[in-house]
């Protein structure tokens, strides 16, 4: 793995002149390295490392990105043989990995979030979600609700009670449509949105009000923007994926997020 700074490197963004004049915030990148492709879907920060995913395992890494412990085969059996084939940007709360699992068709209404151990990576538990795809899940670990999307597009975001055996909530309409969304996080009363459009538009979704704005286009382009992480480190507050056009390798790039 190598690192780099990216002092001086020209990097398309967009801020507040393509938002509306009502909202001023942006995002502002710091650095940004280059992974293993074997990482190509999810992120989620823990302590001394991440959680990574790619559509077939879930991996624990340093903060370097090195691999410490990989799952291999995480999807059981069972919902392989319903088409389960695809893991996609996870969540980290306490000692429990929150992971979308996904199966084509999606007309069923049918997906799977599936529950695993930080520590040994091993399935828990899995639960069926009446959702039409399902590329990303995020929690709020103070009220323990749960994220997401109906589809891989759409303007209002879907709602779970973890604690009250996943029974949905009431949506959040959304003030924009948002498009080809990859990657979900929760922090600081907004949800955090990573999409793989034509410009790999990072977007913010204020939860009281809805109101969404985009805050930035992360490079390379083109490439396929991925999972996010909302955790304020020293390399930055948010912390997105991209794949290259050749989908080798995947860079992380951090960004600051200002008013």
């Amino acid at each position: 793995m190598r690192g780099r700074i990216l002092a001086g490197f020209v990097l398309a963004m967009v801020l507040v002149s393509d938002v509306p004049a009502s909202a001023s915030p942006a995002a502002t990148l710091e650095s940004e390295e280059e992974i293993s492709a074997a990482y190509s879907q999810g992120i989620a920060r823990i302590k001394n490392g991440w959680i990574m995913t790619a559509r077939f395992q879930i991996a624990r890494v340093d903060e370097n990105f090195e691999e410490v412990k990989t799952n291999r085969d995480p999807i059981p059996p069972e919902l392989k043989t319903e088409g389960y084939n695809h893991v996609g940007d996870i969540d980290v709360v306490g000692k429990l990995i929150y992971a979308p699992l996904e199966q084509g068709d999606y007309t069923r209404g049918e997906q799977v979030t599936a529950i695993y151990k930080v520590k040994n990576l091993k399935l828990v538990e899995f639960i069926r979600v009446p959702q039409n795809e399902n590329s990303f899940v995020a929690l709020d670990p103070e009220t323990m609700i749960a994220y997401s999307f109906m589809d891989f597009s759409g303007q209002e975001l879907l709602l779970y009670d973890v604690e009250d055996d996943w029974a949905p909530l009431d949506p959040i309409p959304m003030s924009m449509f948002v498009d080809r969304v990859q990657g979900l996080d929760i922090a600081d009363g907004y949800a955090w949105l990573m999409t793989d459009d034509a410009t790999n538009g990072l977007y913010r979704v204020d939860l009281e009000t809805g109101e969404t704005v985009l805050l930035a286009s992360v490079e390379p382009v083109p490439g396929e923007g991925e999972g996010i992480d909302a955790t304020d480190l020293d390399s930055g507050f948010l912390h997105t994926m991209v794949i290259d056009e050749n989908n080798a390798p995947v860079y992380v790039a951090h960004w600051s997020v200002t008013e």
